[in-house]
Protein backbone atom coordinates (compact mmCIF):
# COMPACT_ATOMS: atom_id res chain seq x y z
CA UNK A 1 0.00 0.00 0.00
CA UNK A 2 1.19 3.18 -1.29
CA UNK A 3 2.26 6.06 1.62
CA UNK A 4 -0.86 8.53 -0.06
CA UNK A 5 -2.99 5.34 0.16
CA UNK A 6 -2.49 4.64 3.90
CA UNK A 7 -3.38 8.42 4.43
CA UNK A 8 -6.11 8.29 2.86
CA UNK A 9 -7.51 5.23 5.33
CA UNK A 10 -6.29 7.20 8.02
CA UNK A 11 -8.27 10.15 7.26
CA UNK A 12 -11.46 8.45 6.56
CA UNK A 13 -11.11 6.85 9.63
CA UNK A 14 -10.42 10.33 11.50
CA UNK A 15 -13.44 11.78 9.33
CA UNK A 16 -15.85 8.62 10.75
CA UNK A 17 -14.70 9.34 14.49
CA UNK A 18 -15.17 13.13 14.38
CA UNK A 19 -18.73 12.52 12.68
CA UNK A 20 -19.73 10.34 14.94
CA UNK A 21 -18.29 12.54 18.21
CA UNK A 22 -19.92 15.95 16.55
CA UNK A 23 -23.46 13.28 16.65
CA UNK A 24 -23.13 12.17 20.22
CA UNK A 25 -22.06 15.91 21.56
CA UNK A 26 -25.22 17.54 19.59
CA UNK A 27 -27.34 14.98 21.71
CA UNK A 28 -25.72 15.61 24.80
CA UNK A 29 -26.60 19.02 24.20
CA UNK A 30 -30.42 18.63 22.95
CA UNK A 31 -30.75 16.55 26.53
CA UNK A 32 -28.64 19.08 28.34
CA UNK A 33 -30.89 22.37 27.21
CA UNK A 34 -34.09 20.25 27.68
CA UNK A 35 -33.06 19.50 31.37
CA UNK A 36 -32.55 22.71 32.29
CA UNK A 37 -35.77 24.25 30.42
CA UNK A 38 -37.74 21.68 32.62
CA UNK A 39 -35.65 22.75 35.90
CA UNK A 40 -36.09 26.45 35.37
CA UNK A 41 -39.69 25.99 34.82
CA UNK A 42 -41.62 26.60 37.57
CA UNK A 43 -45.83 26.12 38.06
CA UNK A 44 -47.55 28.45 36.24
CA UNK A 45 -49.71 30.98 38.12
CA UNK A 46 -53.15 30.92 37.02
CA UNK A 47 -55.06 34.12 38.21
CA UNK A 48 -58.33 34.20 38.28
CA UNK A 49 -60.22 37.53 38.48
CA UNK A 50 -63.44 38.62 40.53
CA UNK A 51 -65.07 41.83 40.42
CA UNK A 52 -62.54 43.37 38.70
CA UNK A 53 -59.77 42.40 41.14
CA UNK A 54 -57.13 39.31 41.76
CA UNK A 55 -58.73 37.40 44.32
CA UNK A 56 -57.01 34.05 44.25
CA UNK A 57 -54.06 32.36 42.87
CA UNK A 58 -53.71 28.59 42.20
CA UNK A 59 -50.94 26.51 41.74
CA UNK A 60 -49.92 22.69 41.32
CA UNK A 61 -49.41 22.77 45.21
CA UNK A 62 -50.22 26.00 46.61
CA UNK A 63 -50.93 25.12 50.57
CA UNK A 64 -50.68 28.07 52.71
CA UNK A 65 -49.01 28.39 56.05
CA UNK A 66 -51.05 28.70 59.00
CA UNK A 67 -48.72 30.29 61.42
CA UNK A 68 -48.20 33.17 58.63
CA UNK A 69 -52.13 33.30 57.94
CA UNK A 70 -52.66 33.91 62.00
CA UNK A 71 -49.79 36.50 62.18
CA UNK A 72 -51.64 38.69 59.36
CA UNK A 73 -54.97 38.36 61.04
CA UNK A 74 -53.68 39.76 64.19
CA UNK A 75 -51.62 42.53 62.67
CA UNK A 76 -55.00 43.49 59.86
CA UNK A 77 -57.72 43.17 63.31
CA UNK A 78 -55.22 45.26 65.39
CA UNK A 79 -55.21 48.31 62.61
CA UNK A 80 -59.13 47.57 61.83
CA UNK A 81 -60.93 46.68 65.41
CA UNK A 82 -58.46 49.29 67.29
CA UNK A 83 -58.49 53.25 66.81
CA UNK A 84 -58.46 56.67 68.57
CA UNK A 85 -60.83 59.55 67.90
CA UNK A 86 -58.07 60.77 64.82
CA UNK A 87 -55.97 57.86 64.07
CA UNK A 88 -58.62 55.60 62.17
CA UNK A 89 -58.74 57.02 58.74
CA UNK A 90 -54.74 57.03 59.41
CA UNK A 91 -54.44 53.09 59.83
CA UNK A 92 -56.91 52.28 57.42
CA UNK A 93 -54.91 54.24 54.85
CA UNK A 94 -51.60 52.06 55.98
CA UNK A 95 -53.64 48.95 55.49
CA UNK A 96 -55.05 49.24 52.31
CA UNK A 97 -52.99 47.10 50.51
CA UNK A 98 -54.19 44.22 52.41
CA UNK A 99 -57.99 45.22 52.27
CA UNK A 100 -60.32 44.51 49.54
CA UNK A 101 -62.61 47.29 48.49
CA UNK A 102 -65.41 46.43 50.60
CA UNK A 103 -63.73 46.47 54.24
CA UNK A 104 -62.11 49.66 53.39
CA UNK A 105 -65.27 51.24 52.75
CA UNK A 106 -67.31 49.48 55.47
CA UNK A 107 -65.12 51.04 58.18
CA UNK A 108 -64.75 54.12 57.01
CA UNK A 109 -68.17 54.92 56.50
CA UNK A 110 -68.93 53.69 59.84
CA UNK A 111 -66.75 56.34 61.11
CA UNK A 112 -67.69 58.92 59.15
CA UNK A 113 -71.27 58.34 60.19
CA UNK A 114 -70.43 58.09 63.71
CA UNK A 115 -67.23 60.59 63.77
CA UNK A 116 -69.17 63.38 65.56
CA UNK A 117 -70.25 60.88 68.44
CA UNK A 118 -66.83 59.90 68.41
CA UNK A 119 -65.28 63.07 68.69
CA UNK A 120 -67.77 64.86 70.97
CA UNK A 121 -67.65 61.99 73.52
CA UNK A 122 -63.68 61.12 72.94
CA UNK A 123 -64.30 57.78 71.86
CA UNK A 124 -61.33 54.49 71.58
CA UNK A 125 -61.36 51.26 71.31
CA UNK A 126 -59.71 48.68 71.28
CA UNK A 127 -59.86 44.56 70.30
CA UNK A 128 -57.25 42.62 72.21
CA UNK A 129 -57.30 39.00 70.55
CA UNK A 130 -57.83 35.62 72.30
CA UNK A 131 -57.38 33.30 69.99
CA UNK A 132 -57.39 32.90 66.52
CA UNK A 133 -58.68 29.74 64.94
CA UNK A 134 -58.70 28.81 60.61
CA UNK A 135 -61.75 27.58 60.10
CA UNK A 136 -61.90 27.38 56.00
CA UNK A 137 -57.89 25.98 55.03
CA UNK A 138 -58.09 26.85 51.69
CA UNK A 139 -59.02 30.51 49.77
CA UNK A 140 -60.89 31.83 50.76
CA UNK A 141 -59.59 31.20 53.84
CA UNK A 142 -62.29 32.14 57.06
CA UNK A 143 -60.55 32.87 59.78
CA UNK A 144 -61.99 32.75 63.74
CA UNK A 145 -60.93 35.62 65.87
CA UNK A 146 -61.96 35.52 69.54
CA UNK A 147 -61.16 38.23 71.72
CA UNK A 148 -62.16 41.39 73.89
CA UNK A 149 -63.45 44.44 72.58
CA UNK A 150 -62.81 47.47 75.21
CA UNK A 151 -64.68 50.63 74.28
CA UNK A 152 -63.68 53.90 76.01
CA UNK A 153 -66.07 56.99 75.78
CA UNK A 154 -66.52 59.73 78.15
CA UNK A 155 -64.11 58.72 80.42
CA UNK A 156 -66.34 54.80 81.35
CA UNK A 157 -64.86 51.53 79.91
CA UNK A 158 -66.94 49.05 78.69
CA UNK A 159 -65.68 45.28 77.99
CA UNK A 160 -67.37 42.76 75.89
CA UNK A 161 -66.40 39.36 74.37
CA UNK A 162 -66.37 39.39 70.72
CA UNK A 163 -66.33 36.81 68.05
CA UNK A 164 -65.58 37.51 64.19
CA UNK A 165 -65.32 35.42 61.14
CA UNK A 166 -62.83 36.96 58.47
CA UNK A 167 -62.43 36.31 55.14
CA UNK A 168 -58.96 36.02 53.86
CA UNK A 169 -57.89 35.31 50.01
CA UNK A 170 -54.25 34.22 48.35
CA UNK A 171 -53.18 36.64 46.22
CA UNK A 172 -49.46 36.99 44.35
CA UNK A 173 -46.93 38.72 47.12
CA UNK A 174 -45.58 41.96 46.52
CA UNK A 175 -43.54 44.98 47.94
CA UNK A 176 -46.84 46.60 49.48
CA UNK A 177 -48.34 43.52 50.50
CA UNK A 178 -45.46 40.84 50.92
CA UNK A 179 -47.73 38.23 53.40
CA UNK A 180 -49.92 37.45 50.04
CA UNK A 181 -53.24 38.14 51.60
CA UNK A 182 -56.11 40.08 51.36
CA UNK A 183 -58.77 40.52 53.91
CA UNK A 184 -62.30 40.44 51.74
CA UNK A 185 -64.44 40.36 54.45
CA UNK A 186 -65.15 40.94 58.31
CA UNK A 187 -68.39 40.18 60.24
CA UNK A 188 -69.46 39.47 63.86
CA UNK A 189 -70.11 36.07 64.28
CA UNK A 190 -73.29 35.82 65.68
CA UNK A 191 -74.75 38.00 62.60
CA UNK A 192 -72.92 35.92 60.27
CA UNK A 193 -74.87 32.86 62.42
CA UNK A 194 -78.49 34.34 61.99
CA UNK A 195 -77.46 34.64 58.34
CA UNK A 196 -76.59 31.33 58.06
CA UNK A 197 -73.86 32.37 55.17
CA UNK A 198 -70.41 31.05 57.49
CA UNK A 199 -69.68 28.69 59.97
Amino acid sequence: MSELAFNRVILENNNRILMVLSVMSLVLNFVLVLGIIRIGQKAPLVVYAQEGQVSVLKTKSLQVDEALLSDFAKFILGQYLSFTVDSLPKQIEGIKPYLAIKPAEDILASFKNNQAAIEKNNISQQFVIDSITITKKNSPFWVEVQGVRNIHAAGRDKNMPMTYVVEVKKVKSTENNPYGFLMTDIIEKDKLNQKGQKP
